[in-house]
């Protein structure tokens, strides 16, 4: 064709047509979409109205959040810098308190107290029991989910009965939230990072068995064959063919749930599970607003941290 002949075909819309008369035709919208539309607004208005959403009420009341915020400006980091808010005990040194060095009974006894007790309850020991929780309990995690994901995995499960009774515990126990957990385990062991540390670990344990089963689905299955066709046993094949493809998946998923449970354990602290929630909790309750906003941002760096920590780890391992 021509450039002149090109030219006057789309100067008279020649080309338009053409390309519709090209182009599927349009599928008919019949009285099934438009019954489907009006079942899926009516879901989201009595959805909307069952939580009570009342947008005027948030703009009319909206200058009482204002005077919350004014009251945590600035941030009280006092009992982050006060010497006194750590209660060195009377006869121990700091560096006794820091250093393994060996002490009289007396004092390891004080110095054992101090650790197990007295610094948890300050900010920065509440930070560092919170990290020490979700790190704990991740790796606990991890350690029962991955043998469980070979037995939720469609195409790695011995028997199709071990695959759907692990699928079974692992949905049944996913569905319990993370409180309930908690509250179960500190009415069986107690109040502290314990019963915390549980919490976060089961749960983790079933969010991990169920994501990585999914990522031993999604496998190349030509790569399990060559394998299975070399002879090898179901061992050497989960070991050279299946977990070499999840690894990414397996390092990516296990960062992410670190991080999730950085925050699970701050809110676990609130029920006396341990962690910094408990001093959230106990700022909030006491009016202590301006404790409290130096709270929230300790959790907000450490996050912060945490995710630029798991980037980092997941360019240099994957």
């Amino acid at each position: 064709m021509s450039p002149q002949s090109e030219s006057k075909w789309k100067q008279t819309g020649e080309l338009r047509e053409h390309v519709k008369s090209q182009a599927p035709t349009r599928p008919r919208k019949g009285p099934v979409y438009f019954i489907s539309l009006l079942l899926a607004m009516l879901v989201l208005v009595w959805a909307f109205d069952g939580a009570q959403f009342r947008l005027d009420e948030l703009v009319r009341e909206s200058p009482k959040i204002g005077q919350t915020v004014a009251r945590m400006v600035p941030p009280d980091f006092e009992r982050v810098q006060d010497p006194k808010s750590y209660s060195v005990p009377k006869g121990v040194s700091v560096s006794e308190l820091l250093l393994p060095m060996p002490l009289d009974a007396e004092k390891a006894k004080l110095k054992r107290r101090w650790w197990n007790n007295t610094f948890p309850n300050t900010i920065v020991g509440a930070t560092i029991q919170t990290i020490q929780m979700a790190l704990t309990g991740t790796v606990l995690a991890l350690i029962f989910a991955f043998p469980l994901a070979f037995l939720a995995a469609s195409n790695t499960t011995p028997h199709k009965a071990v695959y759907q009774i692990t699928r079974l515990f692992i949905n049944f126990t996913r569905t319990i939230p993370e409180l309930a957990l908690g509250l179960l385990f500190v009415a069986a062991v107690g109040l502290g990072p314990f019963p915390g540390t549980l919490a976060l670990a089961l749960h983790t344990m079933t969010v991990l068995t169920k994501l990585l089963s999914e990522s031993i689905e999604n496998i190349d299955g030509g790569v399990v064959e060559a394998i299975r066709a070399t002879g090898a046993n179901y061992f050497q094949i989960l070991s050279f063919a299946v977990l070499p493809q999840m690894l990414p998946d397996l390092i990516s998923f296990t960062l992410y749930r670190f991080e999730t449970n950085i925050r699970a354990a701050s809110v676990l602290g609130m029920i006396g599970a341990g962690g910094i929630g408990h001093l959230l909790n106990t700022a909030f309750r006491t009016f202590e607003y301006q404790e409290a906003s130096a709270i929230i941002l300790i959790l907000i760096i450490l996050v912060m941290g945490v995710d630029l920590i798991s980037a980092r780890l997941r360019k240099w391992v994957i």
